[in-house]
């Protein structure tokens, strides 16, 4: 075969996979027998799937990433900075936004790239804004009133758990023939 090139080292041509070339070399009279030299490409690892991952109001979110080989490497950039953590989950710090984290996976020299988008979100809770009591004289139904920031406004007899005795932003009671507490709370789907 011709030479590809002379000199103590040699750049390939693009190649996708593991190549052995030959070396030699000559004083002019005598040539030595050539030498096998392998020119390696490994497997680039890549990032497989993500978990992104969501909270209601401000707190820590732990989101998720799995790799074709390696370890996985998280990021608050898309390139450079320093690694916040490594693993298949990642907890963010307490956040009170939704915050986009990148993952990475390093095996051996080789690490993925682009590093990939795992979003860590942060849903506004609702709030109820404001409620309207009201009064009946004798036994009968009183219709209660209450407002929300958003969402569906749902009416229980109880502070906590229980079935949902109707939904709106008015609430006619059974008949009472005494004072009642009703409670109200919001949800936005989330």
């Amino acid at each position: 075969g011709s030479s590809l090139g002379t000199g103590t080292s040699f750049n390939t041509p693009s190649i996708s996979s593991t190549t052995t070339y030959y070396v030699e070399t000559s004083n002019g009279t005598c040539t030595s027998p050539r030498s096998a030299v392998d020119a390696t490409i490994n497997t680039a690892p890549t990032i497989t799937g993500t978990t992104p991952a969501a909270i209601c109001g401000t707190g820590a979110v732990t989101i998720g990433a799995t790799a074709s080989s390696g370890t996985i490497s998280w990021y608050a950039a898309s390139s450079g900075g320093t690694s916040l953590g490594t693993g298949t989950s990642f907890t963010s710090p307490v956040i009170t936004s939704t915050t986009t984290y990148y993952a990475e996976t390093t095996a051996g020299a080789c690490t993925s790239s682009p590093r990939v988008a795992v979003t860590a979100t942060i849903n506004t809770i609702p709030t109820v804004t404001s409620t309207t009591p009201a009064a009946n004289c004798g036994t009968g139904s009183v219709t209660l009133g209450a407002t929300a920031s958003s969402g569906t406004l749902s009416w229980f007899a109880a502070s906590s758990g229980g079935s949902s005795l109707g939904t709106g932003t008015s609430f006619n009671t059974p008949s009472i023939s005494s004072t009642t507490t009703y409670y109200v709370e919001t949800s936005n789907g989330t």
